[in-house]
C-alpha cells in the first residue's frame, strides 16, 4: 500500500498497474497486488482506510469540541477541522509523505472511497462537516453553497498537496513554517468560502432560477 501510494501520488492512476507496483513493492509475484486487494480500485480505497482512520478521528474530536462550545457557524472552526486533520498526514523535512498527493490525484477516481464518503465510518467526520459548512454559509445563497463547498475542498487539498511536494525539495523556492503555512490556508479557504457574491452573479443565478 504505501508503494501503491507513492506511485499513484507521483505518476497519477494510470500512469502505473498493480504489476508495476508490485515489482517496486519488491514482491516476486508481480500479481500479488491484485491477488490481494482485487483491482485497482480495490487498492486505492485500502490506501484511503488506511490514512483516513487517523485523520477521521482527529476531525470528529474537533467537530465535537467545536459543538460542545456552540461553535457550529464558526466558519472558521469548521474551516480548521478541515484543514489540520487532513494536514497531520503531511510529513517534514527530510521526511516525505505522499498521501495527500495521492487523495488529490486518486480521489476522483469512479468506485473510489471519497466519492461514497457518506457510506464510509472512517469518512464521517468529512461528511459531518460538510453538512455543518453548508448550514454556516448563511450569507450565501443556497443554490450557491454546495459549490463554495467543493470550491473550498479543493483549495486546501491542492494547497496542501503543494506543500507535500515542497517537502521532498532540497531547496523549495519558497518556504513557511508549518503553522503559518496553515493558518494562512484556513484564513484563505475562509475567504474563499464566505466570499460575497457579487452583483454579476447574483444576476445570473436569478436568471438560471426563472
Amino acid at each position: 500500500m504505501l508503494t501503491a501510494e507513492r506511485m499513484y501520488a507521483e505518476r497519477g492512476v494510470n500512469g502505473v498497474s498493480l504489476r508495476e507496483i508490485g515489482a517496486a513493492a519488491g514482491q516476486l509475484n508481480t500479481g500479488a497486488a491484485r491477488y490481494h486487494f482485487g483491482s485497482k480500485i480495490g487498492l486505492i480505497n485500502a490506501v484511503f482506510e488506511q490514512r483516513m482512520v487517523p485523520i477521521n478521528a482527529l476531525r470528529c474530536e474537533m467537530i465535537d469540541a467545536l459543538i460542545a462550545d456552540g461553535e457550529t457557524r464558526s466558519v472558521r472552526r469548521l474551516a480548521e477541522a478541515f484543514v489540520h486533520p487532513l494536514a497531520s498526514a503531511l510529513g517534514d523535512r527530510g521526511n516525505p509523505t505522499w498521501y495527500v498527493r495521492f487523495a488529490v490525484t486518486a480521489g476522483d477516481c469512479e468506485g473510489a472511497a471519497p466519492t461514497r464518503a457518506a457510506q464510509q465510518e472512517w469518512t464521517s467526520g468529512f461528511d459531518h462537516l460538510q453538512h455543518l459548512m453548508i448550514d454556516a454559509l448563511t450569507d450565501l445563497p443556497a443554490p450557491l453553497r454546495e459549490q463554495r463547498w467543493r470550491l473550498f475542498n479543493s483549495f486546501v487539498a491542492h494547497s496542501l498537496a503543494d506543500r507535500e511536494a515542497l517537502l521532498e525539495m532540497p531547496e523549495p523556492p519558497s518556504w513557511f513554517p508549518r503553522e503559518l503555512f496553515l493558518s494562512t490556508v484556513v484564513d484563505t479557504a475562509v475567504a474563499l468560502i464566505t466570499a460575497p457574491v457579487s452583483v454579476a452573479t447574483a444576476l445570473m443565478l436569478e436568471g438560471a432560477h426563472r
